[in-house]
């Protein structure tokens, strides 16, 4: 017999706007609504909101949650001051990625990390491991009580407006503030997974069918899994499974801005990742656009013009907003060049691509200094 399904608190919501739900992570997920295009379209032009209540949240804190973090995590996490937050890869000791995830400095000395819903047991298990000898700091799994929204697009700061969100205007790409919306406060952060402006809103998962409610009421739009992971691939953004395994490291990623690597004392994993770095990488991940008909998918061949393998797709999709395929593959150092023609293998056949930079359409986020 299988697992039962995980339930979000919002369920009963997504039933009534009627969307299709699937298993996902071991949750029962809405894939779509009205359908993946419609919904892409919306977040890059109006303002989409998804469900992202699957996701896990493990809280660190006390005096010895800097030190432990420091440890765990490639980045320099000294200078991440109170109300932001920053993107991380969790490594193994031979420099392969545990998982992808956030880290919020909340309070002076809590952080909360928020982990892929498919990585949740296993990080929890990771970073129990790696806390032993530390003192100081309290971890605490708080992904049941925890309900999390994700409002994406170039409306999403006019509905927040709305609601009465001004402090929450007022963040920059990456910062977080605890807020007062509609009367009632929760966490917000702004940033996302979509290269749009957006807010997150972290709150108790009793509350969240209120705020999924409200947003309804500013004009926001349902979206799925679907329409998410598009908008994501457009943006040449790593997904855990995809672009991020135990087998693939952050460099290869293209992700070493996410890395200190000079950092003292050091991380996991950083060992590892100095010799690569120092030896120089074998694969590189790059960007694929297709010149014809098709649409690439997972582990399809990427071919060189003799015909030779030099890579794998791990992200492929249709763009609605390129009316092509594209794709985020890894690559042979010598071939990852943009503009380096390629091929991709589809059912046998191999279609003319070439390598361009990410992401394939330009990100709209709200950067630091930005006037709202």
């Amino acid at each position: 017999m299988g697992t039962e399904l995980k339930q979000t608190p919002l369920r009963r919501a997504h039933l009534k706007a009627g969307a299709r739900l699937v298993p996902f992570a071991g949750w029962e997920m809405p894939v779509q609504y009205r359908g993946i295009n419609e919904e892409h379209q919306v977040v890059r032009c109006r303002a989409g909101v998804f469900d992202v209540s699957h996701m896990g949240q493990i809280q660190f804190e006390g005096p010895g949650a800097l030190p432990f973090l420091q440890h765990l995590l490639p980045p320099e996490l000294a200078g991440l001051g109170v109300g932001r937050l920053t993107y991380a890869v969790m490594c193994n000791p031979q420099g392969g990625a545990v998982d992808d995830l956030l880290v919020y400095r909340l309070k002076g000395q809590v952080y909360l990390v928020v982990v892929n819903a498919s990585r949740l047991a296993e990080d929890r298990e990771w970073v129990l491991a790696q806390a032993q000898g530390f003192s100081g700091v309290v971890i605490e799994d708080r992904s049941e009580g925890f309900g999390m929204l994700a409002l994406q697009g170039p409306q999403a700061a006019a509905m927040v407006a709305q609601l009465g969100g001004g402090l929450a205007l007022e963040l920059a790409y990456l910062e977080c503030a605890r807020v007062e919306l509609a009367g009632k406060p929760l966490w917000i952060s702004r940033s996302g997974y979509t290269g749009e402006d957006g807010f997150e809103f972290l709150c108790p998962a009793q509350e969240l069918e209120g705020w999924w409610a409200a947003l309804l009421e500013q004009g926001a739009q349902p979206c799925g899994l679907g329409a998410r992971d598009v908008l994501r691939t457009e943006m040449g953004y790593c997904l855990y499974g995809h672009e991020l395994t135990l087998d693939h490291t952050p460099l290869e990623a293209g992700l070493g801005w996410s890395v200190a690597l000079a950092k003292e004392p050091g991380f996991i994993g950083q060992q590892a990742l100095r010799r690569q770095r120092e030896e120089g990488l074998r694969r590189r991940l790059v960007g694929l656009r297709l010149g014809e008909q098709g649409i690439p998918r997972p582990q399809c061949r990427v071919l060189d013009a003799d015909g030779r393998e030099v890579g794998t797709v791990s992200s492929g999709t249709y763009s609605p907003a390129l009316a092509c395929g594209i794709a985020l593959a890894y690559v042979e150092v010598g071939h990852h060049q943009p503009g380096t023609p390629l091929w991709v293998e589809l059912r046998g056949k191999a279609r003319r691509a070439k390598i361009v930079k990410t992401p394939f359409v330009p990100a709209n986020t709200r950067r630091r200094g930005d006037r709202q």
